[in-house]
């Protein structure tokens, strides 16, 4: 797709379209939730008894202490019901880009069914494609010194690994022993890879190419614990075991240079000229000849619905529009609950099948609070319906456009839902590709949001390596998507970055004064925004911070949706 016509080759309006999945499918997060509370058990042991303590290690990580649960027929279901839970509790404490896909034995024999795992032992997680990795795993107490309460044996009570208090997500910069001007490096930091000082000294180590022994801060004090790198000092010196002099704590010119660069944060100037616009919403499709099928159906009170629908749903107003189809409001006869039917025009999307197919298929799979629901689908020789949640309170796009900006409570609250969704999206390897206002839905109580859902899934794929399609929406997009580097998850805490901006002040950082789209994209590519005081003076450090962290032009750097989870300015939603 040419970077000059960015815009989503999805052209359903993404105010209307809604996320789906299958109604059969069991919901991941509340599963979790559920399993996480504490349970009534009979009085008997019997049922207890049969559950087996068993402790996961990360694949290949000598630093993760890893995580003990009980393992009970009762509790797991499905072999993957297990890997499911074990992806959320391992995914807090280390990265897991996709998910815990496999078990091993300590040995390296892989487990494939829940019956294979023996009461107090020890196994291996590894994500899809990842080889086994026999190294020394570490643990802080072993499962046959832990005396179990077997009429309390539920998961609330068991062991689980959390990063110490201290951490939080941030970059720091880092000097490497050596001659003057020495190279500089930056790193983020975050629960992943900062779970003790050893984990921290090996992330350094791999960074800088360098078996890091020893850490200073700018001023020569030595790093001895883990709260030292994260508190206001974001510069260290590394050191492998090379002994240091004073001298090697003063910085020369072009060292102090690139620091300065580094450590510049925009927002330190006053804005001039007009304040940005907002661009303009995508307008409803127009059809190209009076008897196309689309009009008909976005007109037509008495629309046909296959056998599988006939009877149980009436269908109301047209809420949106498209090339490729149409959405109706609908209602279920018998409960009379509203829902978003989403009509596809198959002969509309010739050469385009895999991508229909591909959205489905992935809606099927997912299922999270902050993402609408399928109900259900029904695919015709013509056509394809699908059955959505229905959200009233209509686009975040239309709702910015009523109240022009946001108190930071109410912007935390959306970006904690919507990176919510993303976390949970990210986990499971998928990316959306499309993060935009018209694609967020709004729940709302009294004029203030309450709720905020992702939907329209046209460009979700899954990731299982770099991406290189040039799409998505030209205001929200990546550098490295115009680039055409390769990119990856990473594009949506960009576009969510974006959004927040959006949310603070009323318009979007990178624009373009006079609508030139070459120009909207250098500014992109090169970082180029900032905070005049005129819209930004009453908003927190801590807010331009995280939006700072979420549009880092390198995606090693960047903040994943977690990492924005984690961030301490998020806790204004609570």
């Amino acid at each position: 797709m040419s970077k000059n016509n960015l815009i989503s080759s999805r052209s359903i309006s993404p105010a209307s379209f809604n996320s789906l999945r299958s109604d059969s499918e069991k919901s991941f997060e509340n599963g979790l939730e559920d399993s996480l509370k504490p349970k009534l058990r009979p009085s008997s042991t019997s049922r207890t008894a049969k559950a087996k303590r068993v402790r996961f290690f990360h694949n290949g990580n000598k630093f993760f202490n890893g995580v003990v649960i009980p393992v009970a027929p009762e509790r797991y279901r499905s072999f993957d019901s297990l890997t499911s839970e074990l992806t959320n509790l391992i995914g807090r404490n280390v990265t897991l880009p996709n998910g815990v896909r496999h078990v091993y034995s300590m040995d390296g024999k892989k487990v494939v069914n829940i019956e294979e795992l023996e009461d107090g032992k020890e196994y291996v997680v590894s994500g899809k494609g990842e080889p086994f990795k026999k190294v020394e795993y570490s643990k802080t107490d072993t499962l046959k010194s832990r005396k179990v309460n077997r009429n309390n044996s539920s998961i609330s009570s068991m062991p689980r690994i959390l990063p110490p208090d201290c951490v939080r997500p941030r970059i720091v910069t880092i000097i490497r022993h050596g001659i003057k001007p020495r190279k500089i490096l930056r790193l983020l930091l975050n629960k992943r890879n900062s779970s003790s000082m050893e984990s921290v000294l090996s992330a350094f180590s791999e960074l800088a190419q360098l078996a890091v022994r020893k850490v200073y801060t700018l001023s020569g004090q030595p790093v001895t614990v883990l709260p030292h790198f994260f508190e206001s000092e974001d510069v260290f010196f590394i050191y492998g075991n090379e002994r240091h002099s004073l001298d090697d704590f003063e910085l020369d010119f072009e060292e102090s240079k690139s620091i300065q660069q580094y450590k510049k944060t925009p927002g330190l100037r006053n804005g001039t000229g007009p304040k940005p616009k907002m661009p303009k919403k995508e307008k409803n499709r127009t059809y190209e000849s009076e008897e196309s099928l689309l009009r008909k159906l976005s007109l037509d009170e008495n629309i046909s619905l296959p056998p599988g629908m006939k009877g149980k749903y009436t269908i109301g107003r047209m809420i949106g529009d498209g090339n490729f189809a149409v959405v109706r409001l609908c209602r279920h006869v018998i409960s009379e609950h509203e829902y978003a039917l989403k009509i596809i025009d198959k002969a509309k999307c010739k050469g385009k099948e895999d991508m229909i197919e591909n959205e489905v298929k992935i809606l099927r799979m997912i299922s999270h609070s902050n993402i609408i629901s399928l109900v259900e689908d029904h695919d015709t020789k013509p056509m394809l319906y699908l059955v959505c949640e229905y959200v009233a309170g209509g686009d975040l796009f239309d709702v910015i456009t009523v109240a022009q900006k946001f108190s930071e409570e109410q912007a935390a609250l959306m970006i904690k839902h919507l990176t919510s969704g993303l976390a949970y999206l990210h986990n499971l390897n998928i990316v959306h590709r499309d993060i935009k206002p018209e694609n967020l839905l709004v729940e709302m109580d009294n004029g203030k949001v309450k709720c905020l859902k992702l939907g329209d899934f046209g460009l979700a794929c899954e990731v299982t390596g770099p991406l290189y399609t040039v799409c998505g929406t030209p205001t929200y997009v990546a550098p490295e998507i115009l680039a055409e580097s390769g990119y990856g998850l990473k594009i949506d805490v960009w576009a969510a970055g974006v959004i927040l901006y959006i949310l603070l002040c009323g318009y979007p950082p990178f624009a373009s004064q006079d609508n030139d789209q070459e120009k909207l994209f250098d500014c992109i590519l090169s970082g180029q925004y900032d905070f005049p005081d005129e819209f930004w003076q009453d908003v927190s450090m801590q807010a331009k911070e995280l939006i700072y962290n979420m549009l880092q032009l390198l995606p090693e750097l960047r903040f994943s949706a977690e990492d924005v989870l984690d961030h301490p300015w998020l806790k204004l939603a609570n």
